[in-house]
């Protein structure tokens, strides 16, 4: 029998150890009561060069502040370029602590690799937040190397788990070939090397949860499978497949992804949630009396389904969290035919699964931790660009997409997964305001038509950080990033340049084109996060303007009705207004 240990994935706490670089005393005790109010940060102070080598070393910050009047400027870059060739501290980003107004300088020191360049000093809030900012980026790089170094170890358990069940095999039959037995081992061996290698090449989060569910359903005879996610006290059916309910006459339209079990006894899932252990159920229908648990009956009354047999393991991260359920179901059928119930080594086959399952919940969980640390440290450079506006701008182009793909029935599976790229897409839609000038992001007066052309580069430098990104979520980001300032009439920006800032030659006239985007040429996605954007910025408080009234919102959307937005978004916005209302977070005219 194959044995199979579940990955361990170690996931570091939150924390920022400092290592403050600087000759200056005065400096040092200036930043350390900058900080001291916040118990989360943790200084370290090296006087010299020397010494801030061997405490890089022994104290593994997670963000580095180097004074760059260290005995100079030149061994302040000398040292930051010595810190960066050193795979001990390559990761580990440096705060580069300058004078005012010094834009050449600036250039080399992001030349010799800093993470970021502050004059001295920032107030403290500003501090403390590029600091935390930078050390929970570190930190969740340092959690992705974790996660795939577990994906590594399953990889080696499956190679293990292959050998082990070959020698049995040859064992059991004297080796003797043939044999549906043996058909049926080297199929599941087959599936399980194979998503082995897909969980290590595959970053599509959707993609691969549909796999293991299929492949598993296969290698089990399930008809129905279901992969659980916990949120707080709740499992969401995040993936849903029924073989019964797609044939003809019996799909059912529920949208299971909108349904949420307890953790509780209440079912067999919200059980397995609970207690962490694996359960196994000859026939639901048929529980016995003292069963810790009882069968949730809705679904099937929801779907006509007739659950007879189900199977749930628990996924289990390294430190005991319960991350959601894997679960699979045989029918009883529509008459009183048995179905065969699941097996002693069904069960260690569902661990299999559920152990990769819990690799990709694990991975798209630490994606998204990358991609919030991105929006807070946008948000921390532009007083504007507070999480509560961009959640908002998300929620309405959530609304108005589900409008739009309603109205195409669009639905499914891969409904499901674009909707999840424009959720994370819609709220990066500003972060290359990381890359403009603090001076124009904290500006409080209205810009001038040249720091409008700087402010308008925040397109193009937020596109540039997904060039190198090769998934569809990061397209689907890039594409956002770039044109959600673009107009419907093509007068908007930054139109169709390069990545690298140029424009783009049109090759049927070997001219430059200068315009903006023009109707569809501009992405849907991007069409729709433009909408949303503009009706909450008009409708926030700004350092240079007071909030619109609703009614002005409104007249302006309708106003702007195939000149700035796409006229069915408008039509879709006004369809969905009340729902647009509803959302918790947003009050126009605050």
């Amino acid at each position: 029998m194959m044995s199979f240990e579940p990955p361990r994935i170690t996931l570091s706490p939150p924390s920022a150890i400092v290592l403050l670089v600087t000759s200056d005393e005065t400096l040092t005790s200036r930043i350390r009561a900058m900080i001291a109010t916040d118990r989360s940060i943790v200084l370290h102070a090296a006087l010299s060069i020397g010494d801030a080598e061997i405490e890089a070393l022994e104290i593994h910050p997670t963000v580095v502040l180097l004074d760059l009047d260290l005995r100079g400027r030149t061994p302040a870059l000398d040292l930051l370029r010595r810190l960066r060739r050193r795979p001990e501290t390559l990761a580990v980003p440096v705060i580069v602590l300058g004078g005012h107004g010094e834009s050449q300088l600036r250039a080399a020191v992001f030349d010799a690799g800093a993470a970021d360049y502050i004059e001295k000093l920032p107030d403290a809030i500003e501090l403390r937040a590029r600091i935390k900012t930078h050390s929970e980026s570190f930190n969740v790089r340092a959690e992705h190397n974790d996660s795939i170094s577990a994906i590594g170890r399953l990889q080696r358990q499956l190679r293990d788990a292959v050998r082990d069940a070959e020698e049995a095999r040859r064992a059991g039959t004297d080796g003797q070939p043939g044999g549906a037995d043996t058909a049926l081992w080297r199929r599941k061996v087959e599936s399980l090397t194979r998503l082995g290698v897909e969980i290590s090449r595959i970053h599509d989060y959707h993609l691969l949860m549909e796999r293991i569910l299929t492949e598993a359903r296969t290698l089990l005879g399930a008809d129905a499978g279901t992969i659980y996610t916990r949120e707080g006290d709740a499992l969401r059916f995040a993936f849903s497949q029924n073989d019964l309910l797609e044939q003809p006459g019996r799909h059912s339209k529920t949208r299971f992804s909108s349904l949420m079990v307890p953790v509780s006894a209440r079912s067999i899932a919200g059980w397995c949630a609970m207690s962490c252990e694996l359960v196994n159920v000859a026939d639901a229908y048929k529980l016995d009396e003292s069963a810790p648990y009882r069968f949730d009956q809705s679904y099937d009354a929801i779907t006509g389904y007739r659950t007879q047999s189900v199977i749930a393991m628990p996924l289990r991260n390294s430190s005991d969290q319960v991350l959601g359920v894997l679960q699979f179901l045989k029918s009883g059928g529509d008459s009183s035919e048995i179905s065969r119930p699941f097996t002693d080594d069904d069960e260690h086959m569902v661990a299999h699964f559920a152990s990769m399952a819990t690799v990709v919940i694990e991975r798209a969980r630490l994606t998204e931790t990358v991609i919030l640390r991105m929006i807070r440290m946008a948000e921390a450079r532009d007083p504007g660009e507070t999480m509560a506006h961009i959640e908002r701008v998300a929620a309405y182009s959530l609304i108005i997409f589900d409008e739009w793909a309603r109205r195409r029935g669009f639905e499914g599976p891969g409904f499901e997964r674009q909707r999840d790229r424009l959720r994370i897409a819609a709220k990066l839609h500003d972060v290359g305001k990381i890359g403009i000038s603090d001076a124009l992001l904290k500006s409080p007066r209205r810009f001038t038509p040249e720091e409008h052309r700087q402010m308008q580069q925040h397109t193009v430098i937020g596109a540039q950080l997904f060039v190198d990104s090769p998934t569809q979520f990061d397209e689907t980001a890039q594409e956002v990033v770039l044109n959600h300032h673009e107009r419907w009439d093509g007068t908007g920006y930054p139109g169709y340049v390069e990545l690298d800032g140029r424009p783009t030659i049109d090759p049927a006239t070997g001219l430059t084109r200068l315009t903006g985007k023009r109707g569809e040429d501009i992405p849907l996605f991007a069409r729709i996060v433009g909408l949303a954007d503009v009706v909450d910025a008009l409708g926030s408080r700004r350092s240079y303007k007071e909030p619109w009234s609703e009614e002005e919102v409104l007249k302006h959307v309708r106003n702007e009705s195939g000149r700035h937005f796409d006229p069915e978004l408008v039509d879709i916005f006004f369809a969905r207004l009340d729902e647009i209302r509803s959302v918790p977070v947003a009050h126009m005219g605050d």
